[in-house]
């Protein structure tokens, strides 16, 4: 009996943990891709990175706010001040990394939650369905099922909502990387562009 208790009991969390898993995987497989873009890189590698343009990949936070920045001011055509320009390249390569990073990871951590609950009500009901028939191996894989659905969803929806807001932090830090580049740069000529080599 006890063998035959602990059987259903892993089987249940298992099937707790699978339906966990999916949108666990792709929020943290996003929260991986949003960490490699908000990697620090020091100065010569963003100069590298700025003068061989866009590429295929995901790109570093750093180098996409020097490149909106430079394509801005070169498109400054009336005479706005340079701080409100960078003001509003620094604006949208955060909408940016919100639409492609951090909306979708608080998207699927929301998911988590409700599958918890569908989880914990289900357990909840096999479990007095158990309990009229009297079988112990079935009351204790709904107790499973109700407890390990609500932990690893919990569990998951902490995690996912944690690592998104690390990385928000970082991404803030690499747009000021991006503006202590532009900064400690030459100056340009006509004072409407970043400098060549930015």
């Amino acid at each position: 009996m006890f063998n035959s208790d602990v059987s259903v009991t892993f089987f249940v969390s298992v099937i707790s943990m699978i339906a966990v898993w999916v949108p666990l995987f792709k929020g943290g497989k996003l929260a991986l891709q949003a960490l490699g873009v908000t990697r620090q890189l020091n100065s010569g590698e963003i100069e590298r990175r700025v003068r061989q343009g866009a590429s295929g990949g995901p790109q570093s936070i750093t180098v996409h706010m020097l490149m909106v920045l430079r394509k801005a001011l070169r498109e400054n055509q009336s005479g706005h001040p340079t701080e409100f320009v960078i003001d509003a390249s620094k604006q949208f390569v955060t909408n940016d990394y919100e639409a492609r990073y951090a909306r979708p990871i608080s998207m699927f951590a929301s998911i988590l939650p409700p599958i918890g609950f569908i989880g914990t009500t289900c357990g909840l009901l096999i479990l007095f369905l158990s309990m009229r028939i009297a079988n112990d191996s079935l009351e204790m894989g709904a107790l499973a099922l109700a407890l390990t659905s609500s932990i690893f969803a919990l569990i998951g929806y902490a995690a996912l909502e944690g690592f998104k807001i690390r990385l928000y932090h970082r991404m803030i830090a690499r747009l000021d990387d991006a503006l202590i580049f532009y900064r400690n740069a030459a100056p340009p000529a006509r004072g409407d562009e970043v400098p060549a080599h930015a």
